[in-house]
């Protein structure tokens, strides 16, 4: 017996989508997502178009490099520094491509690990944060018991027993006790008073030039040994500095002796609570300056001004530092340190949450109140407690070497993939979406007067450039010249897979692509289906005035497809609407 096949009418739906969602390299996706990108900025959400044109300034070289942003705009270039374009003259780099960090604190900015400070009120104000003095074989050096502002003991008796024939006021080194002890004699006590501190003046030309009073300095080749060690400057002149400390007769010397303040060795320095605060991994410690005074960090008198430091247990390198909410935390891969108090003795906690990727220490941005950053397994978002991965989207991909900056709601990183080829990509904090730029590779950004610079590599060269060269406000400061705007470039989006919540067989018997753009733009679409890796041409039209304009065609059945839109210029995609059928079956009963 013969049956005739049924046929059955095939299920038509249509869907517009007109809210895109950016980036998603996962492999099944949303329909309204993209699973990859090339030049795209979500500058016009809900709508998908390319990124802004950036511009280009007359500022580059290969050395280039070390941007910060204060009133003006501040790099290094060959060996010099620039603020506002204008040369700091007479301060030099040696290491003239080795990687800065920059502080800022007051008018001041601090650069490392050169250790040295400009004032961007006065460029003539500039020098080290250390100082050293030292002398050669044969000058004469001069070390007397004195009193704290310098002034000498003229008259004071040394001996080991008590002297006999005293009056009120006479003074006496007592040499029977270790260390000795400079006694003051009291009429109406009827006894020798030890004074609460005795001190020492050090005299030799220029020695206290580079000093300051309360800098904690370190001296050294004394040939009282009770001299050599670590000292606070109690008071100075250009020719002599006063310590605290003793000795039983004035001494003087034509050995060398040295006197230094001295800056510790830190990886990652930022400022908080208007201190510089840094850390050491080879000594696995912390410090802090004294309070307003970044030259000192040794400065140890027992008062809350005091400079701090702390040894921490934790194992492994630092790998950041930033000062977030009040709070100054330092990272490793595997914890965070975080510093609570407002003067010395800190405390100081330690969390064991991701912390930053070595390496990616510059992806410390704050985008709003939160803080973004790198680490050893994505991009965290971090609000004080347990940090939070936004990068989903990007699809497990392994990065390295993040470098990032902030644009209004937007987090720009710039991050190397596992062959080592660098990619810039920008997460939109308030609607929490990706995209995905370009291969440029970014060396460091800077945030300024509501654009973003950064230092990228244009053909072989470092180059200052501006992430949003459409939307410059001011002129750049006046502070910086000779300047222009990309030309236009190529983009493109594909889609994810679309129809693999359809089991059967299908078609897009209508697809048609909302656009817009300016004149001259170029608008192309191709198509793949069952992922043959094969792109079809279906159109490629030219912008040739402005408005809305629609681009439809079809697809021939298949189980999946893939749309990929590109183009060159400005353009805007506004929809896509499609129409899906669904094949027949064919059904042969028994």
């Amino acid at each position: 017996m013969m049956y005739n096949p049924a046929v059955y009418e095939t299920d038509k739906t249509q869907e517009l989508i007109s809210a895109f969602g950016g980036l998603n390299c996962n492999p099944v996706i949303p329909d309204n997502c993209f699973s990859d990108e090339c030049n795209m900025g979500g500058v016009d959400y809900p709508l998908i178009s390319p990124r802004n044109k950036r511009a280009f300034f007359d500022v580059y070289s290969s050395r280039l490099h070390g941007l910060f942003s204060k009133s003006k705009i501040m790099y290094i270039n060959n060996g010099l520094i620039y603020y506002g374009g204008e040369a700091v003259e007479g301060l030099i780099f040696p290491d003239i491509q080795g990687e800065r960090q920059f502080v800022s604190m007051g008018a001041k900015v601090l650069v490392f690990p050169d250790k040295v400070y400009i004032n961007t009120a006065d460029l003539t104000d500039f020098g080290s944060l250390e100082a050293e003095f030292e002398t050669e074989e044969g000058t004469s050096v001069t070390c007397s018991l004195s009193k704290g502002d310098g002034d000498l003991y003229e008259n004071y008796i040394v001996s080991s027993a008590e002297p006999e024939e005293v009056k009120n006021g006479d003074l006496w080194l007592d040499t029977s006790v270790t260390p000795n002890e400079l006694k003051q004699y009291s009429e109406s006590l009827g006894m020798w008073m030890p004074l609460a501190e005795t001190y020492v003046r050090i005299s030799c030309g220029e020695i206290g030039k580079n000093f300051e009073i309360y800098d904690g300095v370190t001296l050294s080749g004394f040939q009282n040994e009770d001299l050599n060690g670590s000292h606070i400057i109690r008071d100075k002149g250009d020719d002599f500095i006063t310590v605290t400390g003793i000795i039983p007769n004035t001494i003087n010397q034509t050995a060398p002796i040295r006197v230094v303040r001295k800056l510790p060795e830190m990886d990652f320095v930022v400022e908080s609570g208007n201190r510089i605060w840094g850390c050491n991994s080879e000594k696995n410690e912390i410090y802090a300056s004294k309070l307003g005074d970044p030259k000192n960090f040794e400065s140890f008198m027992g008062i809350s001004t005091d400079s701090y430091g702390v040894t921490v247990g934790t194992d492994g390198e630092f790998t950041g530092a930033v000062a977030f909410r009040g709070y100054v935390i330092f990272f490793k891969e595997h914890c965070i340190h975080k510093i609570y108090g407002q003067n010395p003795p800190y405390t100081v906690n330690t969390s064991y949450i991701r912390g930053v990727q070595k390496g990616s220490h510059k992806s410390l941005q704050v985008v709003n109140e939160t803080l973004y950053y790198k680490s050893p397994n994505g991009i965290c978002a971090f609000e004080g407690g347990v940090p939070l991965d936004i990068s989903e989207a990007l699809g497990g991909a392994y990065y390295t070497d993040a470098v990032a900056g902030v644009l209004g709601n937007k987090y720009y990183i710039c991050m190397s993939d596992k062959n080592g080829d660098r990619v810039l990509f920008n997460y939109d904090e308030s609607r929490n979406i990706w995209h995905k730029e370009d291969n440029i590779d970014i060396k460091e950004f800077a945030s300024h007067n509501g654009n973003l610079y950064f230092i990228g590599v244009v053909k072989g060269e470092n180059r200052l450039c501006l992430a949003d060269g459409e939307n410059v406000y001011g002129n750049f400061s006046g502070d910086l010249s000779g300047w222009f705007i990309e030309e236009n470039f190529e983009w493109s989006c594909e889609t994810g897979l679309w129809g693999l919540d359809i089991p059967e067989n299908k078609y897009y018997s209508g697809i048609v692509i909302r656009a817009c753009g300016e004149s001259g733009a170029r608008i192309n679409i191709d198509f793949q289906i069952n992922s043959t890796r094969k792109w079809e041409r279906q159109i490629s039209v030219s912008v040739e005035k402005t408005g809305a304009f629609s681009l439809p065609f079809s697809s021939p059945r298949c189980d999946h497809l893939k749309i990929r839109i590109s183009g060159k210029g400005k353009a805007k995609i506004l929809g896509i609407s499609r129409k899906t059928e669904v094949g027949s079956e064919l059904n042969v009963r028994p």
